[in-house]
């Protein structure tokens, strides 16, 4: 996989989780996962076109899920994941996704991305039907991580 596909999406997602929810996670070591794998409580789907497609998952605990929630809220406890906290994590994840598909223009690269699509649960396995997913975990400073799973395919342009 190549760097310059993965490093817009690293760039994005700590630019707008810092942003954002004004958290600072360190990038861990990126590496290709084995299929089918273990998704964690909170599991966010968006899907790739254009010049590059595929899905991006993007998992996380249900507990740093509440924290990340409870910070885009202004500091409002979030004890639970209830709708409205699931919409503002489907909101980080789009407003990630929209800062890498940018990045990706910046370097003339056309993508765009599906809506968010939630889902939660216990012990949920996932097998995307491409053969690679890149792992990119970020680490927050309780050591709880954000998996950023990529899974994609050059889209050979006409002409």
């Amino acid at each position: 996989m190549k760097a310059e596909y993965i490093n817009p999406f690293v760039q994005a997602s700590q630019n707008v989780i810092r942003e954002i929810a004004g958290l600072h996670p360190t990038l861990g070591q990126i590496y290709v996962k084995d299929i089918p794998y273990k998704g964690d409580n909170v599991v966010v789907l968006i899907g790739l076109t254009g010049e590059i497609q595929g899905s991006v998952v993007i998992a996380l605990k249900k507990t740093l899920a509440c924290k990340i929630a409870s910070h885009m809220m202004g500091g409002m406890p979030v004890p639970e994941l209830d709708e409205i906290a699931k919409s503002a994590i489907a909101e980080l994840c789009n407003m990630i996704l929209g800062n890498t598909a940018n990045i990706f223009y910046e370097n003339k690269v056309s993508i765009d991305i599906t809506p968010p699509t939630v889902l939660t649960g216990e012990n949920m396995q996932i097998s995307p039907s491409k053969s690679v997913v890149m792992c990119i975990p970020l680490i927050f400073d309780n050591e709880e991580n954000i998996e950023i799973d990529i899974t994609y395919k050059e889209n050979n342009k006409a002409g």
